[in-house]
């Protein structure tokens, strides 16, 4: 899209069946910058009036101050969401749409744009009552662009349910930005959020299969969950996820254990059986990360998970 001149960019887009709209979210008040010609028929309103109105002419609801803070709040949390709102009396469209909100990253993975899809909603019949819209669980970490620690536990069960009944073995990394507070100390915050991405990408990039999954648990943690290794197979995948940061040569003049970014991992195993369950894992793999930090960090511990 990037190639094409604007003019083609939004000839295009004005051919899609969808009513859609673009919104900045890196200026004040996220503005509305474009808005498709499907949109304009769905609202009754021109791409000019759009754009002026901002979120309020995509809520479509005259009284709509609340949902508008509660949008803005999801827009700024990072977060996907769906709300169910009113179409404005005399619009061309049906009484009722759905609003899906979904966040654009740019080249560095950071929220910079939200696109908004408009779908119709067939009007209930007599005594129906219309459906609740439930926000989705968010996806991935505003930060970092790997999956949000929320979604990865929802994941994480799922997956032990399916190799506990298939026999499957699995493998849980947790790891550890050594003396973060030090590096934010030295350079600043948004130094310390540059180095959370980069160690989180390394990470993801480091994983063995398209199917391993990587979070962000919280500040510079992080939990991925691997398959198709044993216990000894797992410390040596945790001592090169370790190495590959070692490998980015990001400066750290106080950090206590070398001059470098580092990082502490866990690493544990398990063979799910029907009476293990997935906090025993979590348990294990956090316990194997307290055991690399207590002695001296910069260093991966192994621990077993016991059935």
């Amino acid at each position: 899209m990037n190639s094409l001149p604007p003019n083609l960019q939004l000839a295009l887009l004005d051919r899609l069946p969808e009513a859609i709209a673009v919104i900045d979210v890196r200026q004040a008040g996220f503005p509305v910058v474009l808005a498709n010609g499907a949109l304009q028929q769905l609202r009754g309103l021109s791409r000019e009036e759009l754009v002026a109105l901002g979120l309020a002419g995509l809520l479509g609801e005259a009284a709509g101050a609340v949902r508008l803070t509660e949008l803005e709040g999801h827009i700024a949390r990072g977060e996907s969401v769906t709300l169910r709102m009113t179409n404005p009396r005399g619009s061309q469209g049906p009484g009722s749409v759905d609003v899906r909100f979904e966040p654009l990253r740019d080249a560095a993975g950071a929220v910079s744009h939200y696109v908004s899809f408009h779908q119709p909603v067939a009007e209930p019949s007599f005594g129906e009552t219309a459906p609740i819209v439930r926000t989705p669980l968010p996806r991935d970490d505003r930060l970092t662009g790997l999956r949000h620690s929320e979604f990865f536990q929802e994941l994480f069960r799922r997956d032990f349910a399916i190799a506990q009944r298939e026999g499957r073995a699995l493998t849980i990394f947790v790891a550890d930005i050594d003396a973060l507070g030090l590096y934010n100390e030295t350079f600043g915050r948004g130094a310390g959020d540059s180095v959370i991405r980069r160690v989180g990408r390394t990470l993801l990039a480091s994983m063995r299969r398209a199917s391993d999954l990587v979070a962000r648990i919280e500040g510079g943690r992080f939990i991925a969950l691997s398959t198709g290794m044993d216990l000894a197979q797992g410390l040596r995948h945790g001592e090169t996820l370790a190495a590959r940061v070692r490998e980015l040569h990001m400066h750290h003049p106080h950090s206590p254990v070398a001059r470098v970014v580092t990082i502490s991992v866990g690493v544990t195993h398990l063979q799910p059986g029907p009476q293990s369950t997935p906090e025993q894992l979590l348990k294990t793999a956090h316990s194997a990360l307290d055991a690399a930090r207590a002695a001296g960090r910069n260093r991966v511990a192994a621990r077993q998970t016991p059935k």
